[in-house]
């Protein structure tokens, strides 16, 4: 079992891009984007993370005026986000919990057994 590094380089600092309609009065977003460098079980590992973070987004519900990540759109190799300039900061929290959580889940010993499990069924 080896640490798992993950890394999220910001590739462009707010973007700003229109979020409406012409003919609705629009408010400004800024777009966060991230290259993201990681393993492939480092990869699987942020997806878990990602989708337990919205099942508690989902439970539990947004505060007001708080970014979802669901709003967060995900490839294998970029996460990008339009946002709010104001959410910026939770924005960021939350890929650092994001990160944290995959760590932590890549390197607990149910994810390990696990993975082996997955690569002797695909053989």
């Amino acid at each position: 079992m080896s640490d798992c590094d993950i890394r999220l380089e910001e590739v462009a600092d707010g973007a700003t891009v229109d979020a409406g309609m012409a003919a609705v009065a629009t408010e400004s977003v800024i777009a966060l984007r991230f290259r993201i460098q990681a393993e492939p079980d480092c990869l699987d590992a942020l997806r878990h993370a990602r989708r337990s973070l919205l099942r508690e987004e989902a439970t539990r519900g947004l505060d007001p005026g708080e970014p979802s990540l669901e709003n967060a759109m995900f490839s294998p190799g970029e996460i990008t986000w339009e946002i709010l300039p104001e959410q910026r900061a939770r924005c960021l929290e939350k890929l650092e919990e994001l990160v944290s959580r995959a760590r932590r889940a890549r390197e607990s010993p149910a994810w390990f057994s696990d993975t082996q499990t997955r690569r002797k069924t695909r053989m």
